[in-house]
């Protein structure tokens, strides 16, 4: 049963909540690089983080518009608001191609070994890596 811990509503585009111990995101409609470092904050704001952090994003229908410096910008607020955790697992669910391309430079940038970013065309493929060990 899905039990959101907290939501995060921007203009109700970003919800998200810890099911099965995966924190599931979802983006919906238009979000802006503003948007999502506030997403960002929040993440990093949470006292509930387990140490090893699994992620599912799903951005199938999300309408987002980056360049690459402000992609490049996400990666490492990211990696700051988890840097707590011993071991960070993101799996993107995409289809558009341009947000296609984004998670893949998103999931090139780490800079350091903990965190580990792959991008999925279907939400079975991105859990299944996400419960890989």
């Amino acid at each position: 049963m899905a039990k959101p811990i907290e939501t995060l509503n921007i203009q109700q585009m970003i919800s998200y909540a810890f099911i099965d111990n995966i924190l599931h995101v979802s983006i919906e409609g238009p979000a802006t690089l503003y948007d999502l470092y506030d997403f960002l904050d929040e993440l990093g704001s949470m006292q509930s983080l387990p140490d090893e952090l699994k992620v599912f994003y799903d951005l199938r229908h999300a309408s987002i518009d980056l360049r690459l410096d402000e992609i490049h910008l996400l990666s490492k607020k990211a990696e700051e608001k988890t840097m707590h955790c011993k071991s960070v697992k993101t799996a993107f669910c995409v289809q558009d191609p341009k947000i296609t391309a984004y998670a893949m430079l998103f999931s090139w940038l780490p800079e350091n070994s903990v965190t580990k970013r792959h991008q999925f065309s279907t939400k079975e493929a991105a859990m299944q890596w996400l419960n890989d060990d």
